[in-house]
């Protein structure tokens, strides 16, 4: 007997993977899906994809040994414990999205927030089925080969922004990072009691400054020009002998101006810590943290189509900026935010940051839809 095959329309939007509930493909069949896309040549084309949905395993020690993601001298076996299950729509999600005819509209903002890349799904697959062993359990081959993969994608994350790896640490996303660099660096230097930031900010941003205002520090919330931009010049001036922390953000989240970075060499020249919120600028411009002078940067994986629930804040090493830890545990990320590290998800932010960079890589110069942002 032969089983009538479900058709639907696939609209694909930028890497958009989700699976609407209607669109349930039963397991064995093939599905003859529409994708719509954006060719190279700027032209709306429209194509066949046939998705065969029939069950996959890999076996977890083929996966590892070929993959290079084991320490030296190390085996992983291939036996019925160490098999990867693949689930059925790992073929689908590599190619579209599957949405029912009008069942819902295309989602164009994203930066609010983008869909979760299905190279990423790909990458988190096997640390879900496989590799999902404590990766700070550094006595036995599973925690190796666990942190080999972590350590792999924080170099990702560092080849994007021009860091090093010690200068990484791993949160829960933009705001962890915007409170952990706010907050924390004002706590451990005591003594100033001082921060500027703008009044065009995250709430994340301005909130954390509010708590510390809260609790006897002097906030400084400089306005913008007219076009959006911050005034160097009344920037300078606001600088005082006791100030702990400028926080500016890179780009606005809501619209869009990138802020002059020449800020972090004037903090530099006055002996202030410089933080920016970069998750609306990592991913889709440039970020070189060394020409910036940049001390702190908060990044979010959700933005650069990522996992959800993971970002990244980097605190700069040489000269080193100390801060005073919000979490207190076993000393994981140097001591700086302990916790098991949830590592499909830094796995996840690590793929995403790898084709990030390859992208921007491509990109001429300045992209047709920069000017309007002027």
């Amino acid at each position: 007997m032969t089983t009538a095959t479900k058709v639907v329309r696939c609209v694909a939007s930028f890497s958009y993977a989700s699976l609407s509930p209607a669109a349930t493909l039963q397991r064995g069949l093939t599905a003859q899906l529409r994708r719509r896309f954006i060719s190279s040549s700027g032209k709306d084309a429209e194509a066949a994809v046939k998705v065969g949905l029939e069950d996959r395993r890999i076996g977890a020690g083929n996966f590892m040994n070929q993959a290079g993601l084991k320490p030296v001298g190390v085996d992983v076996g291939n036996g019925l414990m160490a098999g990867a299950t693949v689930s059925p729509s790992t073929s689908i999600f590599k190619q579209t999205t599957i949405i029912d005819v009008g069942s819902r509209p295309i989602s164009l903002d994203m930066q609010a927030t983008t869909p979760t890349d299905p190279c990423m799904l790909d990458a988190m697959l096997a640390v879900y089925t496989s590799l999902y062993r404590n990766p700070h359990s550094l006595t036995h081959a599973h925690g190796w080969e666990t942190e080999k993969v972590i350590d792999a994608a924080c170099e990702h994350v560092t080849k994007l922004i021009e860091a090093h790896p010690k200068e990484i640490i791993f949160t829960s996303g933009a705001t962890d990072s915007n409170n952990l660099s706010i907050k924390c660096v004002a706590r451990f230097y005591k003594s100033k009691k001082h921060i500027i930031t703008l009044q065009r900010k995250h709430k994340c941003v301005l909130n954390s400054c509010r708590h510390l205002q809260d609790q006897g520090y002097d906030i400084t919330y400089l306005p913008v020009k007219n076009n959006g931009l911050i005034n160097l010049e009344h920037l300078e001036k606001e600088i005082r002998p006791d100030i702990a922390l400028v926080s500016i953000m890179t780009i606005n989240n809501e619209i869009g101006v990138i802020q002059p970075m020449e800020m972090g060499k004037l903090c530099q020249k006055k002996g202030v810590f410089f933080h920016t919120d970069g998750a609306q600028a990592v991913g889709k411009i440039p970020v070189d943290i060394g020409k910036w002078n940049v001390d702190l940067i908060s990044i979010s994986g959700p933005k650069v189509y990522g996992p959800k629930g993971i970002g990244v804040g980097y605190i700069h090493h040489r000269p080193k900026v100390r801060i005073e830890p919000l979490i207190s545990g076993g000393g994981q990320e140097r001591g700086l935010r302990s916790r098991t590290l949830a590592h499909s998800l830094v796995i996840g932010s690590g793929e995403a940051c790898r084709i990030a960079q390859e992208q921007i890589e491509v990109l001429p110069p300045h992209p047709p839809l920069w000017p309007l942002s002027d």
